[in-house]
C-alpha cells in the first residue's frame, strides 16, 4: 500500500479505463468510470475530559487494483483532487466509490466535503449520496448484507479473509502515530476485500458497474421483474397488478397494521430451567414454501359491512379478510402465547409474558382471516366488536413468482458444495433469503432528509406515494398484501407445530421449534411433511410445474423437500430466559443466542465461569471487553486540540464531525413485569395489571365500531 504523496495518480488514466453511460431520470447523462474504487478509514476514540472525541488517524483507496493510503484529511482532499484532475471528473464523468458501512465514513466526511442526492431509508444509514458532484458513494453493506469478514469469506475469484488481531482499537492513535507493518496489512486489507467484491458485482452485472443494484434486495427484484417481463404479457400482468394494489388509504393502513413477523417465545413455564435433551426441528425454507403452496389476496379488496356472527363467520371461512377487532375478556387457553401486545392500539388490564398477552379485560387489535383462527385455537374471549372490514379472493401467487421461488431453491440445493458454481450458489442464496424483503417493502416509507449537516424525517402522503409506487411505478410486479400474508401463513403454519406439540415447547423462532420428548412427536412430523409435499404437490399441478423442483437433490445425492420439518438435532442441554435469549450445550459445546451480543465474544468468558449454565441467568454481567457491542455517539460540535498517543506521540487533532465508539458491557435483565409474571401469573387471570395504553381508549371504542356482536 503507497501513501498517496508518492502515488503516481497518472497511472490510472494509463490503465486504460473504460466508461459507460446512463440516463438519469430528468434525462440528463452521466458517464462513470466502469472500475472498482473502494473507500474506508480507521479511527480512535478518546475521552477530553468528560467529552467524548474520535479522530481519523488513516484512510485507505483501492483505485481500480491499486491501493493508497492517507493519514490526514489534507491528503483525503489532495487525492480527491487528483482523481478529478487525472481523471477529467465532473459532475457529468463521475466514479462510483463502494464504502462498507457508509454510514460510519460518512458521519466524519460530512464535516468536510460536500453532499448532494443523498438516499437513506434511515436517519443516519445513507445508501448512496453525492459528495463534490463527481464521486457517488454507495454503501457495499446493503449490497452484500454481511459483515466485512462474512462477505470476504463468501468471494469465489480469490481467498481473502478479513484480518484481525493486527489493530488493536484500544490504543489512541493519531496522524502521527508510526503504524507497523501488520497494521499497515491489515488496513490495506479491508479496501482488497472490496476490490473483489465489487468485481465479483461486476460480473453479476454484464460487468457494468452503473447495474449494480443498491440493495442485496435490489437483485432479487431486478431477476423476478426481467422473468416476468419474459414469460408473460406484461401489459396484461401489469394491468392486474393495478387493479388489486392497496391504493386506497384506509385499506393500506390497515394492512400495515395487520402484518406481523415471524413468532418468537419462550413457553414461560421452562423459562430459567436447565432442560435436558431437547430437540430442535426448523422448517426448509419456511417463506418460500408459503409462498408456492398457499393462496393469497388474488382480487381487489372490498370493504363489507359484517351485519352478525354468521356474516363474519362465513367471511373469514371463505375469504381472504383484513379487520379491525374489539374483544374483551380474553383469556389464554395454552401455556403458550401468541397475541403481541405491542399490535395491540388498546389493551386494558393486561396480564403479559415477555411481550405477550396472557388475558386483558380488553383489546382493540387488527387480523387477518389466518391470524384470527389462530387466536381463536389459543385464546377464548367473550365479546366480539368488527370494524372496518375488507374482503377480497384467495388464489395461488402469479405462476411466474413461483417458479422464481423454485430457482433460487435449487439454485441453493444443487449448486451447494459443486467445484465450478460457487458463484451461481452463492447468487440463489441471496436471492432465496431476499425473496420475502422483495414481498413485504414498504411502498409507504417516509423521506429521510439531510440538510448537509442533521438529518430530519418528512412523512409521506399516504395516498400520493401508494399511486407512485403501484399506479406509475410500470416496474412494480408485486403488491403489499402479498407479504402480509407471507407471514401469516407461515405463522399459521409453526403454530400448528406448537399446538400439537403445547406443554413440551420450550421455545420457537420463526420457523424452528425446541421441545422435550422428541420421539412422541415423529409420527406427527413425518405426517405434516407428507402433507405439505402433498400440498405443494397441488399447487404446482395447478400451473403445470415439475413436482421434481420442489423437491431438488444435493451433491450427494439427497433430496431436500421445500417446505418440511428438518431435524437439527438433539441439545444435551437448553435454558432460555425469554425471547432471542437462550444458551446449550450440543456435541459437548456450549454456545449461546443472545440479542446484541457477539457469541465468538461471550462464550468463552462464560464458559470460563466453569458454571455456564447456572452463569447464564437473570442479572447475567458480561464486561465490555467481552461483548462485542459498541455504543456509538453522533456528534456535530467541530473540536481543536492536542492529544497525546499511546506511542507518546504529541500532535494536534481536528474533526468537525465524527462518531465517538465504545465498548458496551452486558447485563441480563428480565423485566419487572416479567419476573412478576413469572412468580404470580401463571393463573392466568392474575399477575400483575397494567393500564389501557391510551387514554382515548373508550372514546376510540365509541366512535369506531359498525357492529356489534356476543360470542359465548
Amino acid at each position: 500500500m503507497i501513501n498517496v504523496n508518492d502515488f503516481d495518480f497518472d497511472i490510472l488514466k494509463n490503465s486504460n479505463l473504460q466508461t459507460v453511460t446512463t440516463r438519469t431520470k430528468d434525462n440528463q447523462y452521466i458517464e462513470y468510470y466502469n472500475a472498482p474504487f473502494a473507500f474506508d478509514i480507521e479511527t480512535s476514540s478518546f475521552y477530553e475530559g468528560d467529552n467524548k472525541r474520535a479522530c481519523m488517524y488513516i484512510f485507505m483507496f483501492a483505485l481500480n487494483g491499486n491501493y493508497v493510503y492517507g493519514r490526514t484529511w489534507e491528503d483525503f482532499d489532495f487525492t480527491l483532487n487528483k482523481l478529478k484532475e487525472v481523471l477529467q471528473l465532473n459532475e457529468y464523468r463521475r466514479i462510483i466509490i463502494y464504502i462498507h458501512n457508509l454510514g460510519y465514513e460518512f458521519q466524519f466526511l460530512i464535516g468536510h466535503e460536500r453532499f448532494k442526492d443523498v438516499f437513506a431509508r434511515n436517519a443516519r444509514h445513507p445508501i448512496k449520496c453525492t459528495m463534490n458532484e463527481c464521486f457517488e458513494l454507495k454503501c457495499s453493506l446493503m449490497l452484500s448484507g454481511m459483515s466485512l469478514a462474512k462477505t470476504a469469506e463468501d468471494l469465489t475469484s480469490v481467498k481473502i479473509q478479513k484480518l484481525t488481531g493486527d489493530l488493536n482499537y484500544k490504543l489512541l492513535r493519531t496522524w502521527k502515530t508510526t503504524l507497523t507493518k501488520e497494521e499497515l496489512g491489515y488496513c490495506e486489507h479491508d479496501v482488497k476485500i472490496l476490490h473483489y467484491f465489487i468485481l465479483e458485482e461486476m460480473a453479476k452485472n454484464d460487468n457494468d458497474i452503473t447495474k449494480i443494484p443498491l440493495t442485496k434486495t435490489g437483485y432479487v427484484r431486478k431477476y423476478c421483474q426481467n422473468y416476468i417481463k419474459k414469460n408473460t404479457y406484461y401489459p396484461k400482468y401489469r394491468e392486474k397488478i393495478k387493479k388489486i394494489a392497496p391504493v386506497d388509504k384506509d385499506l393500506f393502513c390497515l394492512l400495515h397494521k395487520s402484518f406481523m413477523g415471524g413468532y418468537t417465545h419462550a413457553n414461560y413455564m421452562y423459562v430459567g430451567m436447565v432442560l435436558e435433551n431437547v430437540a430442535s426441528i426448523d422448517f426448509t425454507s419456511s417463506y418460500p414454501s408459503v409462498m408456492i403452496r398457499k393462496k393469497y389476496p388474488m382480487q381487489p379488496f372490498t370493504k363489507i359491512h359484517i351485519k352478525d356472527l354468521k356474516d363474519f363467520r362465513y367471511c373469514i371461512k371463505n375469504y381472504p379478510c383484513v379487520f379491525e377487532v374489539e374483544l374483551t375478556n380474553v383469556i389464554a387457553k395454552k401455556c403458550n402465547h401468541i397475541l403481541s401486545r405491542s399490535k395491540c392500539s388498546v389493551c386494558d388490564n393486561a396480564v403479559v409474558d415477555n411481550g405477550r398477552i396472557v388475558s386483558a379485560d380488553r383489546v382493540f387489535t387488527y387480523f387477518t382471516d389466518i391470524d384470527f383462527k389462530d387466536f381463536e385455537q389459543f385464546y377464548s374471549y367473550e365479546h366480539l366488536s368488527i370494524g372496518k372490514f375488507y374482503a377480497s379472493s384467495y388464489g395461488y401467487l402469479p405462476k411466474q413468482i413461483i417458479e422464481c421461488a423454485l430457482k433460487f431453491y435449487n439454485d441453493k440445493t444443487t449448486l451447494k458444495g459443486v467445484k465450478g458454481k460457487e458463484v451461481e450458489y452463492l447468487v440463489g442464496k441471496g436471492m432465496l433469503n431476499s425473496l420475502f424483503g422483495m414481498c413485504v417493502t414498504n411502498p409507504v416509507n417516509d423521506d429521510i432528509i439531510f440538510n448537509g449537516k442533521e438529518w430530519s424525517t418528512e412523512k409521506k402522503d399516504i395516498t400520493e406515494a401508494l399511486q407512485e409506487n403501484y399506479i406509475k411505478n410500470k416496474k412494480q410486479v408485486l403488491v403489499y398484501q402479498w407479504g402480509v400474508w407471507i407471514t401469516a401463513w407461515a405463522r399459521h403454519e409453526l403454530f400448528k407445530g406448537i399446538l400439537e406439540i403445547d406443554e413440551d415447547v420450550i421455545y420457537c423462532d420463526t420457523d424452528s421449534i425446541k421441545f422435550l420428548n422428541y420421539e412422541n412427536y415423529k409420527n406427527w412430523i413425518n405426517e405434516y411433511n407428507k402433507n405439505c409435499i402433498d400440498e405443494i404437490n397441488t399447487a404446482l399441478s395447478y400451473y403445470e410445474i415439475d413436482l421434481n423442483l420442489a423437491k431438488p437433490k444435493t451433491i450427494k445425492g439427497a433430496e431436500k423437500p421445500l417446505g418440511v420439518w428438518d431435524f437439527e438435532g438433539i441439545y444435551t442441554k437448553f435454558k432460555t430466559l425469554g425471547a432471542k435469549r437462550y444458551a446449550y450445550e450440543q456435541n459437548g459445546k456450549f454456545n449461546i443466542t443472545v440479542s446484541g451480543l457477539n457469541k465468538k465474544c461471550a462464550v468463552p468468558y462464560i464458559v470460563a465461569t466453569l458454571q455456564p449454565f447456572e452463569f447464564f441467568d437473570n442479572e447475567m454481567y458480561i464486561p465490555k471487553e467481552y461483548t462485542g457491542k459498541n455504543t456509538l455517539t453522533y456528534i456535530n460540535d467541530p473540536y481543536k486540540i492536542i492529544v497525546k498517543d499511546y506511542q507518546g506521540n504529541y500532535a494536534e487533532v481536528a474533526e468537525n464531525s465524527y462518531i465517538h465508539m465504545e465498548e458496551q458491557d452486558y447485563n441480563m435483565s428480565l423485566s419487572e413485569q416479567f419476573i412478576y409474571y413469572l412468580m404470580c401469573g401463571t393463573n392466568f387471570g392474575g399477575g400483575a395489571k397494567e393500564h389501557t395504553l391510551f387514554e382515548k381508549s373508550q372514546e376510540l371504542a365509541t366512535n369506531f365500531w359498525e357492529c356489534d356482536f356476543n360470542e359465548k
